[in-house]
Order: structure tokens, then C-alpha cells, then sequence
């Protein structure tokens, strides 16, 4: 129990020391905590029991020889290389942890880029179908106009008895400013078809399309 200074005045409170946090989270049990943090809780006693295991069998958990901390303390070559040694594991294991963490970010990277692509081409396609300024006709769209075209100069054919889709095309491309049907601005897509429209009921009376 610890006094603790709150906004309401100072009040007793349980405290853990930061040093014993590893021991405390080791004898957690794991279905006493949520069930989304259970495998990195069951990782974590996982490790930490190697690490004791390790210990406990190196003789670190046990009482050492005052003449054995003097050897290790001292500065004969033996020491100093074994000095040396640890520091050098020590480095070593926290490069492997640090390049761990660096390969998790970019992965996670990679795939946000992935999912920022995806969003881009749903976000293209939804701006096609619904006839952004900057587009042209869908496909479906274009098939329509190529349809009416088609009404359009066969009705005309039956009267002049020549093949008109060219010319029924070329009023088409001059009216809109365009070299194909494809590339009609989508904006424009309902005043083509109403002037197509309006030219096949003049021919025969009817809309078909």
C-alpha cells in the first residue's frame, strides 16, 4: 500500500514496483483476462518460464560464492572476455528483437498499400458508374448509344436504301464534339440518348430504346 496524490486529495492505494511486473503478469492466470490478449499473455509465461528454467540450471537463482562474484568482477582476461561475452549476447538478442519488430511494420505497411490500392480502383469504378466529369461512358452506357445508333441507321436505310451508320456516327461525333461513341463524357450520357431518341421517333414514330 502506497499514498498516492489524486484530485481528491492523497489517497492509499495498492502499488506493484515496475521491476516485478514480468513476475507478477507470469502467475496471471489466462482465462482471467480477455480473450483477445490470451495467446500473447500465454506466450509471455511461455518464455518467461524458459528464461527461469535457464537461469534456475546456470545456478543464477542461487547463492553464489563471494570468491566466484570476485573472479567475475576482477580484471584478469578470463573476466573481461566473459564481460565481453555477455554484452555481445546481450546486443545480439536485442538486434534479433529489433529486426523482428522492423519485418511486423513492414508487413503491415505492404498491406496497408495493398488495401489503399483497392480503394483506389473501387473508388475509379464508382466514380465511372456514376458518371464523374472527368470520365467517359461505362461500358453498359456505350453499348446503349451503340444500340440506338444501330435503330437509328436501319430505319434510315429503309428509306434511302443505303448503308447509314456511318453517317448516323459522324452526327453523333460532330453534335458532341467526340471521335467515338466511347469516349462521350459521361455527364452527357442522358442528352445523347435524348437526341438519339428524338431522331429515331422522327424516322418511325417510336422510341425503342
Amino acid at each position: 500500500v502506497d499514498k498516492l496524490s489524486t484530485p481528491g486529495g492523497v489517497q492509499s492505494g495498492y502499488v506493484l514496483r515496475v521491476d516485478l511486473v514480468p513476475l507478477w503478469l507470469s502467475g496471471i492466470r489466462i482465462s482471467a483476462v480477455k480473450e483477445e490478449v490470451r495467446p500473447k499473455l500465454e506466450h509471455f509465461q511461455a518464455e518467461a518460464a524458459a528464461v527461469l528454467w535457464e537461469a534456475f540450471q546456470e545456478g543464477r537463482l542461487t547463492a553464489v560464492d563471494t570468491e566466484l562474484n570476485d573472479l567475475l568482477n576482477s580484471d584478469s582476461d578470463a573476466a573481461q572476455a566473459y564481460r565481453m561475452l555477455q554484452a555481445m549476447v546481450k546486443l545480439a538478442r536485442n538486434q534479433l528483437i529489433m529486426e523482428a519488430q522492423l519485418n511486423q511494420q513492414t508487413q503491415r505497411l505492404d498491406t496497408h498499400d495493398l488495401q489503399l490500392t483497392d480503394y483506389g480502383q473501387r473508388l475509379e469504378e464508382i466514380e465511372t458508374t456514376l458518371g464523374a466529369p472527368d470520365h467517359q461512358v461505362t461500358p453498359d452506357q456505350a453499348m446503349q448509344i451503340s444500340q440506338a445508333v444501330k435503330a437509328i441507321a436501319l430505319a434510315l436505310s429503309k428509306q434511302t436504301k443505303r448503308n447509314e451508320f456511318g453517317a448516323v456516327y459522324g452526327e453523333l461525333y460532330r453534335k458532341f464534339g467526340i471521335t467515338s461513341y466511347k469516349l462521350l463524357p459521361a455527364k452527357r450520357f442522358t442528352e445523347a440518348m435524348d437526341f438519339l431518341t428524338n431522331w429515331h421517333q422522327e424516322i418511325v414514330g417510336d422510341a425503342p430504346f
